[in-house]
């Protein structure tokens, strides 16, 4: 079985300006550990349309499935959060995906951080559902 959201996380920390500016590491799924070091830059990959769909059926049989990610950039400064967010939605792109509609783009005087959240989705390939 594969599994999509490391596939993304994959895509992620491939991309030069994302490994320089956020590192691997400060990358998280779901949500962000208390002890992370929110100072600093961090991507967290999230699920909040729900998990995978059915996109296409022939004779009765799954032959393609939807994928919905949230990604959101979090940094103390709005400029970097909108350059690592524009080399996310970059690395989503060149992996198939496309950005949807909606999203948040806010500074939260509480935690001190500009977040860029963007939402994505993908089909896969035909016979591609082994997820």
């Amino acid at each position: 079985m594969k599994d999509m959201m490391m596939e993304v996380y994959k895509q992620l920390v491939a991309n030069p300006l994302i490994a320089e500016k956020v590192t691997k590491d400060r990358i998280k799924f779901y949500e962000v550990p208390e002890t992370l070091d929110t100072t600093k830059p961090f991507i967290l990959i999230d699920t909040p349309l729900g998990p995978p769909t059915s996109a296409y059926y022939a004779a009765n049989k799954e032959m393609s499935q939807t994928f919905s990610y949230q990604i959101n950039v979090e940094t103390t400064s709005r400029i970097l959060t909108k350059e690592i967010a524009k080399a996310v939605k970059a690395a989503m792109w060149g992996f198939g995906y496309v950005q949807l509609n909606g999203g948040l783009d806010e500074y939260f005087n509480e935690t001190k951080r500009f977040v860029d959240a963007r939402r994505y989705r993908k089909n896969t390939t035909i016979h591609d559902v082994d997820y």
